[in-house]
């Protein structure tokens, strides 16, 4: 047998908007960081909480457990989670909406920002890259509107701070 724990913040708890990046530290020095960019708010059942989201990239369904898809051994890691709440979830928020689109740039913003501070780092890999092929520049720039600099600036902190915690914890 196995004993184990781990503390869960009340702050997770929250049924809010929120974007995530989720960072998995190898056991083996010589494996790199793996990342994993994310949002909660997007199902058709309204929002979850992000611990709810972190439990199921652990779950054995394929659907939901982005992690386990992509790292078999799980167990050769150690997991952190960065996330932001960005914005209250109320239930009369439908699929399509405002907030919906708004999280979804949020989670684009979150991965670009991943991606340009990663670039010429060899010791950490994006394991879902944004690339947005294929989308109108007119597109584009209707999507960069739905957030702002402020949400921006929050973004970058968030990454610096999972870039900056994993590195110092690393060595």
């Amino acid at each position: 047998m196995e004993l184990g724990s781990f503390k869960i913040s009340g702050h997770s708890t929250k049924r809010e908007w929120s974007v995530y990046l989720f960072v998995a530290k190898p056991k083996k020095e010589k494996d790199k960081i793996k990342l994993y960019v994310g949002k909660v708010g997007d199902n058709r059942a309204g929002c979850n909480p992000v611990i709810s989201r972190v439990g199921n990239h652990f779950s054995h369904n394929k659907v939901h457990s982005q992690i386990r898809n992509a790292i078999k051994e799980t167990v050769e890691y150690d997991y952190e989670y960065f996330y932001c709440h960005c914005g209250e979830y109320k239930k009369e928020d439908k699929r399509r909406s405002e907030n919906c689109s708004r999280i979804n740039e949020l989670e684009r913003e979150l991965n670009r920002v991943v991606q340009n501070q990663i670039e010429n780092k060899q010791n950490f890999e994006l394991l879902n890259p944004y690339k947005g092929n294929h989308i109108s520049k007119l597109r584009n720039k209707k999507r960069s509107q739905l957030i702002n600099d402020e949400e921006r600036e929050v973004l970058s902190k968030l990454v610096e701070t999972a870039l900056t915690t994993t590195t110092v914890n690393r060595q």
